[in-house]
């Protein structure tokens, strides 16, 4: 069976980086157009008087988004390893902590980040999902919880003995770096982990969360860095030869047996009527709505979980029918193709933070476990993936990586700089699944390690 039984053979959700990071769009705008739109832009900034809205919110990311997505794809061998998505997540948050961005704007940013996460992230789970392969949809999902637990169970193991043989402390270690980086995130990981913290010690969470985020911030930026490099190494000769990596397909075709082509149906406006955009914006906030409502009834696991799970549920039993499906498909191919840029430039602003990361690395020991975490997590995923007919590239990313960022945002990043954007669903099954579990792990660990 040919790879194409899992996709068409070039499927839009498997762009290449000149495409993905430089979208139609940029091509539009001629070179004088770019300059004068980004003259107007950093006038507005650096003299303070753009007002704090959507409208300027996307007006600043998409521009700053697209000019270093521009200058990443220009190098040769930088934009390879994911040059683009690299400058737009460590450039602005740099500028950030030099000062060279007034507080004005990142308090823009930040809003705009957090009133557009949910959205943008909701049209790529719901999307996605709906346009799936049915089959492929089951087959992934049933096998990808064995390098997740295996990930998780490697890095606990490594992380601790790293923080013995360093002097860092076994428990320490476990506590404050391997859990929280692989605890799905800031709100549905450090938090909750830092009242659990709390709660088994008598101590204080705001005291637990200033120890759990650091280690969470650097991991995120490592995270992204490494899903770069496996996809510029995935493009390798050897690459296909060995069965490295999928080019965004997860399964291993030579050792999976589908019964047909599974292909996500991604639309851009040329090709979509706005009424079957509309119609997709509508179906991906009502899952959204739906998993905060069950949330409500059933706390503890994420809203995210429930939508995953719902919208999982109408696509295997095909309760949906095909003008809805491809209607969220069109309105995720929009997302997917014109938002990333400026959307990893808001994580830059309004999540990463400079000096924790620079506080991580002035820490040998710190840095050593971090890193080992994340690398770990990456690897042995990968090669457990393997054993699953996943491919080592896609394994790694969606069962480690997705682990070790932090959870929805990050997952956009990750799967941004390795041009994977059409697995959020079974990032998110990773981030937001095996997050709640590893607060469940860590309510049993807490007594022991404290």
């Amino acid at each position: 069976m040919s790879a194409s039984s899992l996709g068409p053979s070039r499927p839009p959700s498997q762009w290449s980086t000149k495409e993905q990071a430089d979208p139609d769009a940029v091509r539009i705008l001629t070179p004088l157009s770019y300059v004068a739109v980004l003259v107007i832009t950093l006038l507005g900034i650096y003299l303070e008087v753009i007002p704090n809205n959507l409208t300027t919110g996307f007006g600043v990311t998409m521009i700053l988004g697209w000019g270093l997505s521009w200058i990443g794809n220009s190098i040769p061998g930088f934009r390879t390893f994911g040059g683009a998505p690299i400058l737009c997540i460590l450039v602005p948050a740099s500028l950030v902590h030099a000062g060279l961005f007034p507080a004005s704007a990142v308090e823009m940013v930040r809003s705009f980040f957090y009133t557009f996460i949910d959205f943008l992230i909701a049209g790529l789970i719901v999307g996605s999902i709906l346009s799936m392969n049915r089959e492929v949809l089951v087959k992934v999902g049933l096998r990808l919880a064995f390098p997740v637990l295996g990930a998780i169970g490697l890095t606990f193991t490594l992380g601790g003995t790293i923080g013995h043989l360093t002097g860092f402390g076994f428990s320490e270690a476990i506590l404050f770096v391997v859990a929280p980086i692989m605890g799905g995130g800031i709100g549905a990981g450090a938090i909750p982990m830092s009242e659990i913290y709390a709660s088994q010690t008598g101590g204080d969470s705001a005291n637990y969360m200033s120890q759990l985020v650091p280690a969470i911030f650097v991991a995120n930026i490592m995270c992204v860095i490494i899903a770069a490099i496996l996809n510029g190494l995935g493009k390798r000769r050897f690459a296909s030869s060995m069965n490295f990596s999928g080019d965004g397909n997860i399964l291993n075709v030579k050792r999976v047996a589908l019964s047909d082509a599974g292909r996500i149906n991604l639309k851009t406006p040329s090709s979509a009527s706005f009424s079957s955009m509309a119609v997709g914006i509508i179906i991906a906030s009502s899952l959204y709505m739906f998993g905060h409502l069950v949330a409500f009834i059933v706390p503890g696991v994420h809203p995210y979980a429930w939508m995953i799970i719902a919208t999982g549920v109408i696509r295997i039993c095909d309760w949906a029918p095909v003008s809805i499906t491809e209607a969220a498909g069109a309105w995720y191919g929009f997302v997917a193709k014109t938002w990333i840029p400026a959307i990893l430039v808001a994580v830059s602003i309004a999540l990463i933070q400079m000096e924790q990361v620079f506080a991580v690395i002035a820490d040998p020991a710190y840095l050593a476990i971090t890193a080992a975490t994340v690398l770990c997590a990456s690897f042995s995923a990968g090669f457990l993936g393997v054993l699953v007919s996943m491919y080592f590239v896609e394994a790694a990313i969606i069962g480690g990586l997705c682990m070790a960022d932090v959870g929805g945002s990050g997952d956009v990043a990750v799967l941004g700089a390795s041009n994977r954007m059409h697995l959020i669903p079974f990032a998110q099954m990773s981030s937001r699944l095996g997050g709640a579990l590893m607060l469940l792990i860590m309510s049993f660990l807490v007594p022991i390690l404290t």
